[in-house]
Protein backbone atom coordinates (compact mmCIF):
# COMPACT_ATOMS: atom_id res chain seq x y z
CA UNK A 1 0.00 0.00 0.00
CA UNK A 2 0.75 3.14 -1.16
CA UNK A 3 1.76 5.54 2.43
CA UNK A 4 1.71 9.14 2.80
CA UNK A 5 4.50 11.03 4.98
CA UNK A 6 5.07 14.44 5.26
CA UNK A 7 8.80 15.11 6.46
CA UNK A 8 10.81 17.44 8.69
CA UNK A 9 14.21 17.42 7.32
CA UNK A 10 16.69 19.48 9.32
CA UNK A 11 19.59 20.85 8.13
CA UNK A 12 20.83 23.86 10.74
CA UNK A 13 24.73 24.97 10.41
CA UNK A 14 25.83 27.30 13.79
CA UNK A 15 27.32 30.10 13.34
CA UNK A 16 25.24 31.72 10.71
CA UNK A 17 23.74 35.50 11.02
CA UNK A 18 20.29 34.13 9.81
CA UNK A 19 18.23 30.70 9.22
CA UNK A 20 15.81 30.20 6.72
CA UNK A 21 13.11 27.84 7.44
CA UNK A 22 10.91 26.42 4.48
CA UNK A 23 7.98 24.33 3.47
CA UNK A 24 7.15 22.52 0.42
CA UNK A 25 4.72 20.62 -0.83
CA UNK A 26 7.09 17.96 -3.61
CA UNK A 27 3.73 16.79 -4.96
CA UNK A 28 4.08 13.13 -4.51
CA UNK A 29 7.45 12.62 -4.20
CA UNK A 30 8.19 8.98 -4.82
CA UNK A 31 11.75 6.95 -5.36
CA UNK A 32 10.98 6.87 -9.24
CA UNK A 33 10.47 10.45 -9.57
CA UNK A 34 13.62 11.17 -7.39
CA UNK A 35 15.46 8.55 -9.73
CA UNK A 36 15.21 11.06 -12.35
CA UNK A 37 18.33 13.49 -12.70
CA UNK A 38 16.65 16.80 -13.52
CA UNK A 39 14.36 16.38 -10.75
CA UNK A 40 16.99 15.34 -8.31
CA UNK A 41 19.09 17.87 -9.07
CA UNK A 42 16.51 20.76 -8.79
CA UNK A 43 15.14 19.52 -5.04
CA UNK A 44 18.93 19.26 -3.96
CA UNK A 45 18.72 23.19 -5.16
CA UNK A 46 15.48 23.63 -3.68
CA UNK A 47 16.58 21.98 0.05
CA UNK A 48 20.15 23.08 0.00
CA UNK A 49 18.83 26.73 0.56
CA UNK A 50 17.39 26.15 3.76
CA UNK A 51 18.14 25.56 7.12
CA UNK A 52 14.48 23.68 8.18
CA UNK A 53 12.85 22.50 5.94
CA UNK A 54 9.12 20.80 6.08
CA UNK A 55 8.71 18.39 3.02
CA UNK A 56 5.19 17.06 2.29
CA UNK A 57 3.52 14.95 -0.10
CA UNK A 58 6.12 11.95 -0.10
CA UNK A 59 4.76 9.35 -1.17
CA UNK A 60 7.18 6.58 -0.66
CA UNK A 61 6.96 3.55 1.78
CA UNK A 62 10.35 2.35 1.42
CA UNK A 63 12.02 5.60 2.50
CA UNK A 64 14.41 5.21 -0.79
CA UNK A 65 13.13 8.62 -2.13
CA UNK A 66 14.88 10.55 1.16
CA UNK A 67 17.39 8.70 1.52
CA UNK A 68 19.10 9.70 -1.64
CA UNK A 69 17.98 13.09 -1.23
CA UNK A 70 20.03 12.98 2.28
CA UNK A 71 22.66 11.29 0.84
CA UNK A 72 22.56 14.17 -1.72
CA UNK A 73 22.63 16.99 0.53
CA UNK A 74 25.60 15.60 2.41
CA UNK A 75 25.06 18.71 5.03
CA UNK A 76 27.78 18.78 7.81
CA UNK A 77 25.71 20.26 10.90
CA UNK A 78 22.43 19.97 12.31
CA UNK A 79 20.15 21.34 14.87
CA UNK A 80 19.17 19.74 18.17
CA UNK A 81 15.91 18.03 18.77
CA UNK A 82 14.40 18.81 22.50
CA UNK A 83 11.39 16.70 21.41
CA UNK A 84 8.54 15.61 19.12
CA UNK A 85 5.03 13.99 19.20
CA UNK A 86 2.16 13.16 16.57
CA UNK A 87 -1.02 14.97 17.82
CA UNK A 88 -3.65 12.82 19.90
CA UNK A 89 -6.47 13.86 16.94
CA UNK A 90 -9.06 11.75 19.50
CA UNK A 91 -11.93 13.43 17.63
CA UNK A 92 -10.72 12.50 13.77
CA UNK A 93 -10.35 15.97 12.86
CA UNK A 94 -7.72 15.43 10.89
CA UNK A 95 -6.59 13.61 7.26
CA UNK A 96 -3.08 13.67 8.14
CA UNK A 97 -2.35 14.30 12.26
CA UNK A 98 0.05 16.96 12.45
CA UNK A 99 3.84 15.67 13.63
CA UNK A 100 4.99 18.85 16.12
CA UNK A 101 8.84 18.88 16.99
CA UNK A 102 10.24 21.43 18.93
CA UNK A 103 14.26 21.68 18.16
CA UNK A 104 17.33 24.24 19.52
CA UNK A 105 18.50 26.77 17.47
CA UNK A 106 22.03 28.71 17.74
CA UNK A 107 20.81 32.08 19.08
CA UNK A 108 20.71 33.37 22.33
CA UNK A 109 17.82 35.32 21.86
CA UNK A 110 15.35 32.61 20.39
CA UNK A 111 17.34 29.49 21.88
CA UNK A 112 14.34 26.93 20.97
CA UNK A 113 11.38 26.62 18.39
CA UNK A 114 8.37 24.82 17.78
CA UNK A 115 6.86 23.79 14.30
CA UNK A 116 3.26 22.43 13.63
CA UNK A 117 3.31 21.21 9.56
CA UNK A 118 0.24 20.70 8.41
CA UNK A 119 -1.15 19.62 4.83
CA UNK A 120 -5.08 20.28 4.95
CA UNK A 121 -7.36 18.52 2.70
CA UNK A 122 -9.00 20.46 0.21
CA UNK A 123 -12.19 19.36 0.93
CA UNK A 124 -12.12 19.63 4.46
CA UNK A 125 -9.39 22.90 4.82
CA UNK A 126 -11.99 25.02 7.30
CA UNK A 127 -12.46 22.14 9.81
CA UNK A 128 -8.89 21.37 9.68
CA UNK A 129 -7.41 24.98 10.10
CA UNK A 130 -9.71 25.17 12.58
CA UNK A 131 -8.56 22.57 14.69
CA UNK A 132 -5.11 23.75 14.24
CA UNK A 133 -5.81 26.43 16.65
CA UNK A 134 -6.16 23.34 19.42
CA UNK A 135 -3.02 21.46 18.21
CA UNK A 136 -1.24 25.19 18.79
CA UNK A 137 -2.68 25.40 22.12
CA UNK A 138 -1.75 21.18 22.92
CA UNK A 139 2.00 22.45 22.36
CA UNK A 140 1.60 25.63 24.33
CA UNK A 141 0.51 23.44 27.09
CA UNK A 142 3.10 20.54 26.91
CA UNK A 143 6.19 22.28 26.39
CA UNK A 144 5.21 25.93 28.17
CA UNK A 145 6.15 27.18 24.77
CA UNK A 146 4.59 30.76 22.54
CA UNK A 147 7.58 30.87 20.16
CA UNK A 148 5.78 28.30 17.42
CA UNK A 149 5.76 28.05 13.97
CA UNK A 150 2.77 27.07 11.90
CA UNK A 151 3.11 25.82 8.39
CA UNK A 152 3.07 24.19 5.24
CA UNK A 153 0.38 23.45 2.65
CA UNK A 154 -2.93 24.58 4.20
CA UNK A 155 -4.75 25.19 0.69
CA UNK A 156 -6.30 28.70 2.49
CA UNK A 157 -7.16 30.31 -0.46
CA UNK A 158 -9.42 29.82 -3.56
CA UNK A 159 -11.56 27.81 -4.14
CA UNK A 160 -10.88 25.41 -1.19
CA UNK A 161 -11.27 28.70 1.46
CA UNK A 162 -12.74 32.05 0.64
CA UNK A 163 -11.01 35.18 2.12
CA UNK A 164 -13.99 35.63 4.36
CA UNK A 165 -14.08 32.03 6.52
CA UNK A 166 -10.54 32.63 6.23
CA UNK A 167 -10.65 35.85 8.16
CA UNK A 168 -13.15 33.87 10.78
CA UNK A 169 -10.53 31.18 12.06
CA UNK A 170 -9.13 31.95 15.45
CA UNK A 171 -5.58 31.77 13.86
CA UNK A 172 -6.80 34.73 12.53
CA UNK A 173 -9.00 36.32 14.90
CA UNK A 174 -7.07 35.38 18.06
CA UNK A 175 -4.39 38.19 19.13
CA UNK A 176 -0.36 37.13 18.38
CA UNK A 177 -0.18 35.22 15.14
CA UNK A 178 1.21 36.35 12.39
CA UNK A 179 0.33 35.17 8.91
CA UNK A 180 3.82 35.65 7.46
CA UNK A 181 3.02 34.51 3.51
CA UNK A 182 0.31 36.88 2.90
CA UNK A 183 -3.23 36.28 1.25
CA UNK A 184 -2.04 38.03 -1.89
CA UNK A 185 1.27 35.24 -2.38
CA UNK A 186 1.26 32.95 -5.42
CA UNK A 187 2.36 29.86 -4.20
CA UNK A 188 1.45 27.75 -7.41
CA UNK A 189 3.85 27.30 -10.36
CA UNK A 190 0.49 27.19 -13.12
CA UNK A 191 0.49 30.64 -14.70
CA UNK A 192 -3.01 29.69 -14.96
CA UNK A 193 -3.85 29.94 -10.71
CA UNK A 194 -2.78 32.46 -8.40
CA UNK A 195 -3.66 31.09 -4.96
CA UNK A 196 -2.14 31.61 -1.43
CA UNK A 197 -2.14 27.95 -0.85
CA UNK A 198 1.15 27.38 1.03
CA UNK A 199 1.65 29.51 4.51
CA UNK A 200 3.67 30.24 7.05
CA UNK A 201 2.42 31.20 10.52
CA UNK A 202 4.77 32.49 13.36
CA UNK A 203 3.68 33.39 16.81
CA UNK A 204 5.33 34.53 19.95
CA UNK A 205 7.19 38.04 20.69
CA UNK A 206 10.92 36.85 19.99
CA UNK A 207 10.34 34.61 16.70
CA UNK A 208 8.20 37.63 14.87
CA UNK A 209 10.46 40.27 16.28
CA UNK A 210 13.49 37.89 14.92
CA UNK A 211 11.86 37.76 11.01
CA UNK A 212 13.41 39.33 8.42
CA UNK A 213 11.99 37.94 5.09
CA UNK A 214 8.68 35.97 4.13
CA UNK A 215 8.52 34.85 0.68
CA UNK A 216 7.26 31.82 -1.89
CA UNK A 217 10.53 30.89 -3.52
CA UNK A 218 9.91 31.20 -7.32
CA UNK A 219 12.26 28.00 -8.43
CA UNK A 220 11.26 27.79 -11.92
CA UNK A 221 12.92 31.64 -12.48
CA UNK A 222 15.58 31.29 -10.35
CA UNK A 223 16.49 28.20 -11.47
CA UNK A 224 15.48 28.99 -15.50
CA UNK A 225 13.16 26.36 -16.25
CA UNK A 226 9.78 26.30 -18.29
CA UNK A 227 6.34 25.45 -16.66
CA UNK A 228 6.40 22.19 -18.18
CA UNK A 229 10.39 21.37 -16.50
CA UNK A 230 8.55 23.14 -13.24
CA UNK A 231 5.89 20.91 -13.15
CA UNK A 232 8.04 17.91 -12.74
CA UNK A 233 9.71 18.93 -9.89
CA UNK A 234 5.99 20.36 -8.42
CA UNK A 235 2.88 22.46 -8.72
CA UNK A 236 3.72 24.16 -5.60
CA UNK A 237 6.70 26.88 -4.66
CA UNK A 238 8.34 26.25 -1.65
CA UNK A 239 7.84 29.25 1.25
CA UNK A 240 10.24 29.87 3.63
CA UNK A 241 10.99 32.54 6.66
CA UNK A 242 14.29 33.87 7.32
CA UNK A 243 15.19 34.70 11.15
CA UNK A 244 17.62 36.67 12.21
CA UNK A 245 20.15 34.44 15.11
CA UNK A 246 20.97 37.88 16.67
CA UNK A 247 23.85 36.03 18.94
CA UNK A 248 25.50 32.91 18.67
CA UNK A 249 25.98 30.33 20.66
CA UNK A 250 29.35 29.23 19.15
CA UNK A 251 28.95 25.37 19.85
CA UNK A 252 28.24 23.44 16.68
CA UNK A 253 25.11 21.25 16.89
CA UNK A 254 26.49 17.84 15.48
CA UNK A 255 26.97 16.10 12.31
CA UNK A 256 23.84 16.01 10.07
CA UNK A 257 21.51 15.00 8.35
CA UNK A 258 18.79 14.83 10.83
CA UNK A 259 15.24 13.70 9.27
CA UNK A 260 11.96 13.13 11.08
CA UNK A 261 9.76 11.27 9.66
CA UNK A 262 5.59 11.70 10.93
CA UNK A 263 2.67 9.39 11.20
CA UNK A 264 2.04 7.81 7.86
CA UNK A 265 -1.35 7.64 6.24
CA UNK A 266 -2.81 6.56 3.17
CA UNK A 267 -2.54 8.22 0.63
CA UNK A 268 -5.36 10.09 -0.49
CA UNK A 269 -7.93 9.78 -3.52
CA UNK A 270 -6.37 11.41 -6.78
CA UNK A 271 -9.96 13.41 -7.07
CA UNK A 272 -8.50 16.18 -4.55
CA UNK A 273 -7.03 17.87 -7.69
CA UNK A 274 -4.06 18.57 -9.06
CA UNK A 275 -2.89 21.34 -6.21
CA UNK A 276 -3.47 20.06 -3.00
Amino acid sequence: MHLLAALLLLFLASGAEAFRICAFNAQRLTLSKMAREHVMDTLVRIVARCDVMVLQEVVDSSDGAIKLLLRELNRTHKTKVLGQYVYNDKDDLFAREPFVAQFALPSKVLPSLVLIPLHTTPKAVEKELGALYDVFLDVSQQWQSEEVILLGDFNADCASLSKKRLGELMLRTQPGFHWAIGDGEDTTVRASTHCAYDRIVLHGERCQQLLRVAAAFDFPKSFLLSELEALNISDHYPVEVELSTAAHTGQPLGPSPLLLLSLLLPLLPPQLGPVA
